[in-house]
């Protein structure tokens, strides 16, 4: 079975999972194997669910199910959200934290800094309206990928600098 996101429809919904640091190769194939085994076997009040993931960046995992085929209830997304937090007890990780704001610095790099230094780059001049964010609430996999990583002008990142 296909576990990846690239055969799902654009409207398939989506979750990003952010992970609190970045994870080491060793621990980013354990996410892999598990999702490997919770994904064909997701099911929504006994319909199977067809989904996927993706395991990108060293900090994001991404879950998606095309709704056309078989809605997802409540209780599967429990399941789910009872998985991931089951990763983050193994390996010690929050993938449940809002606070913490993935960008790209000024080098190009990937960075990851909680929102209160996120804030006190924005009053430094370090981040802009063109720094590039990743908007962790898109629902889709077409806001995946046309809207995920994005500028903060066009992101829930803007409102953070009426507070910086």
């Amino acid at each position: 079975m296909n576990t990846t996101l690239s055969h799902l429809a654009a409207h398939s919904r989506v979750w990003i999972f952010q992970a609190d640091r970045f994870l080491t190769e060793q621990e980013a194939q354990m996410i892999k194997h598990k999702m490997n085994e919770f994904i064909p076997n997701w099911a929504s009040h006994g319909n199977d669910l067809y989904g996927g993931f993706e395991w990108l960046d060293s900090l994001f995992l991404i879950v998606a199910v095309d709704e056309a085929r078989s809605p997802a209830s409540g209780c599967s997304i429990d399941s789910l959200t009872r998985v991931i937090k089951d990763l983050g007890v193994t390996l010690n990780v929050d993938f449940f934290n809002r606070l913490n704001i993935a960008y790209i610095d000024s080098l190009g790099k990937l960075d990851l800094v909680s929102m209160t230094t996120f804030k006190q780059l924005i009053r430094e001049g370090k981040v802009t309206e063109n720094t590039v964010v990743f908007n962790n609430l898109v629902q889709n996999r077409e806001d995946l990928n046309e809207k995920w990583q994005t500028v903060v002008k066009n992101s829930w990142h803007t409102n953070l600098f009426e507070l910086a």
